[in-house]
């Protein structure tokens, strides 16, 4: 099983009259055992890396398209990050995930 962190970010909805809208966001984050299936499915559902081109190192992440409730009007993000709980052996896996994902090349 890997570690990993997620990160749920939640931004208030904008003013309407409001053309600087930058606020802080209220952040959430869990710590959670995966499987590396599990990982990749993750990570395929969070595909834009923190870098690019992304190399899959450990202090690299994967965050998903902000989406907007339609109710409330709030934005949220999410990312996943590599735990640093992890053994250093495991940092590996991290890479082939994202490379399983598609997120690395070679």
């Amino acid at each position: 099983m890997i570690q990993i962190t997620r990160v749920e970010t939640v931004y208030p909805a904008p003013a309407d009259d409001d053309e600087d809208y930058c606020p802080d966001g209220e952040a959430t984050s869990t710590d959670d055992a995966v499987s590396f299936r599990e990982l990749v499915d993750l990570m395929r559902e969070h595909s834009m890396p923190s870098c690019s081109p992304a190399r899959g190192e450990p202090y690299e992440w994967v965050s998903s398209e902000p989406h907007q409730d339609p109710y409330s009007g709030e934005y949220t993000e999410s990312s996943v990050h590599y735990s640093r709980d992890n053994p250093p052996r495991m940092a590996k896996y991290w890479r082939a995930a994202m490379r399983a994902a598609g997120l690395v090349r070679a």
